[in-house]
């Protein structure tokens, strides 16, 4: 996995990693693995990662 952070692309928060985030599939109808948990948006998929903030489409940039 990768070190560098990651957030969620809608809201800019940065995703929690650790033990949800991981390679595996988690289930059988949903072959989507999970990158990370944002605080606002829970678990996301590789797809609603980014690895810079001001990539995310709910990014303040007055922050």
């Amino acid at each position: 996995m990768d070190s560098a952070p990651q957030y969620c692309r809608r809201c800019g928060e940065q995703l929690v990693t650790g033990l949800i985030a991981s390679s595996r599939r988690h289930c059988c109808l949903n072959a989507t693995p999970i990158v990370g948990a944002c605080p606002e948006h829970g678990p996301v998929g590789p797809h609603d990662a980014v690895s810079d903030d001001c990539h995310a489409d709910g990014h303040d940039s007055s922050r």
